[in-house]
Order: structure tokens, then C-alpha cells, then sequence
């Protein structure tokens, strides 16, 4: 019985011990911390510093642009044709020293004016082509109109005797005054198509002549009345004759608007139709 007595007093000191002890922790043992407690927030001062990220630029919107049809190839210009002439017609007949007249050819003739003649058939032509010029208020002088045979041998042969007495001889003179005056045959006179026509206020016949406003005029309108300029400026080793600005050759208003429109010498247009 006194055994029994002790165990129960020692359970006693135990409990008594445990109870010490737990007073004790809650009253000044600093509180257990744990791994998973949380942590306290980090100042802004304890933060790394870094260099602020500059502001992110926005990409430019894509507009799109409107998709373009291709543009369309224009119609080249059709080239004008030929116009349809009969090279045989009288009104075409091309003369020149490797196309002369015979002696005898004399064609139909009538006084226009000044007491010069021109083919009858456009005689009419003629008259109205200079009358256009006067209305325009120019003074107009048909030096010379149809000529014949005799008339155009003596005009050669006179030349050709310049030239002598400038110091050219034989056939040197000859191909001078063939540049100037044509063959008795060549010239277009003997044939009454042809018309030198100048300013009665200028006397001497040489280039200076295509600067004079008649001039001018009567090259820049003379295919409405159906002639062209026969001898023109830069096509003196194709006709054979030097640049004469008063030298008008009737063909017809059709052939007339092409050659003048193109730049043509009549040898030209000619060798158009022979290709």
C-alpha cells in the first residue's frame, strides 16, 4: 500500500513539472517561426535598381493601298495612208533631168496675169491661191509662169556663160548653171505647172526670200489650193536643184497635203508608190 502511494506522488511532481514549464514558454520564450510564414514586403529602396525600359513604340498602322490597274497601252496614231493618186495624171507628171520633156511638148496655156501663163486646167488653181494671199494683205508678183522649149534653152545657156566668166570651164560651168537654171527639157515651166511667185518689193530671187512673211504664208498654206513647195530647203541632191522658196508646182490638193505634211520633195513622193 505505501508502494502504490509513492507512484501516485511522482505522477503528481510530473504533472506538476509539465505544468511549469508550459507557464513558462507562454511567458517569455520568443514564438516559434516557420518557413512558410509570410514574408515581409520589400522596400522600394531594397529593390535592385535597373534603367527603366523605354516606351514601346507602337508599329505604324499598314495601309493598304488600293491595287492599280495597269494602264492601258494607247492606240498608236494609224499612219496616214498614201493617198490614192494616178502617178500617170498630168497633174503628177514629174520632170527633172532624168525625166525631160520633149522639145515639142507644149501643153494648153492661158494668161493668168502679168501677162504669164499657166496650165489651163489649173489655171483657176493658181489665181485663187494668190488671190488668198492679197486678201491677206501681201503683195504678190507672178514673175514667171510657162515657158517654152526656146525660152528655157536661152535662160541655160546664159547661166552657163556666167559661170564661165566666174572662172568655171566645160562641163564644171554646165553643172553650176544646172544647179540654178534647169536643162531645156528639166524645168517644170516648159510643163505650165510651175509658178514663181514673189514680192513685188523684192527684186532679187535668192534664199533671203523664204523669210519674207509671203513667203512664209504662201509655203505654209500653199497644199489648200493643191500646190507644193517643188524645191525646198535640204533636198537639193535629190531633185538636183538648189533651194528656191518661190518655186510653186501644182499637183492637187490630195497629194499636195500629203507631200507638204510630210516634208516631201516630189522625187520622193514618187518613190513612195514604187516600193
Amino acid at each position: 500500500m505505501k508502494f502504490r502511494g509513492n507512484i501516485g506522488a511522482a505522477l503528481l511532481l510530473v504533472l506538476a513539472a509539465g505544468l511549469a514549464y508550459v507557464v513558462f514558454l507562454r511567458a517569455g520564450a520568443p514564438p516559434l517561426t516557420s518557413e512558410a510564414a509570410v514574408t515581409p514586403p520589400v522596400s522600394a529602396a531594397e529593390l535592385p535598381s535597373s534603367s527603366p525600359s523605354p516606351p514601346l513604340t507602337p508599329s505604324p498602322s499598314l495601309t493598304l493601298s488600293p491595287t492599280l490597274s495597269p494602264a492601258p497601252t494607247p492606240t498608236p496614231s494609224p499612219t496616214p495612208e498614201l493617198p490614192a493618186v494616178d502617178l500617170t495624171a498630168w497633174n503628177l507628171a514629174l520632170v527633172n533631168s532624168d525625166h525631160p520633156l520633149d522639145k515639142d511638148f507644149s501643153p494648153d496655156v492661158i494668161t493668168v496675169e502679168n501677162s504669164q501663163k499657166y496650165d489651163a486646167r489649173a489655171a483657176d488653181a493658181l489665181k485663187t491661191f494668190i488671190a488668198a494671199a492679197r486678201d491677206k494683205g501681201f503683195s504678190v508678183y507672178l514673175s514667171s509662169g510657162y515657158r517654152t522649149y526656146a525660152t528655157q534653152e536661152y535662160l541655160f545657156n546664159r547661166k552657163v556663160s556666167q559661170m564661165e566668166a566666174n572662172g568655171l570651164q566645160g562641163d564644171a560651168a554646165i553643172t553650176a548653171a544646172a544647179r540654178i537654171v534647169a536643162y531645156p527639157g528639166a524645168s517644170e515651166h516648159q510643163l505650165g505647172l510651175a509658178a514663181d511667185i514673189t514680192d513685188k518689193y523684192y527684186e532679187i530671187m535668192d534664199v533671203s526670200l523664204a523669210d519674207t512673211p509671203l513667203l512664209q504664208w504662201m509655203k505654209a498654206h500653199c497644199a489648200e489650193y493643191g500646190f507644193i513647195l517643188r524645191y525646198p530647203e535640204g533636198k537639193q541632191d535629190i531633185t538636183g536643184v538648189m533651194f528656191e522658196p518661190w518655186h510653186f508646182r501644182y499637183v492637187g490638193t490630195d497629194a499636195a497635203a500629203y507631200i507638204m505634211e510630210h516634208g516631201l520633195c516630189l522625187e520622193e513622193f514618187w518613190a513612195l508608190y514604187e516600193e
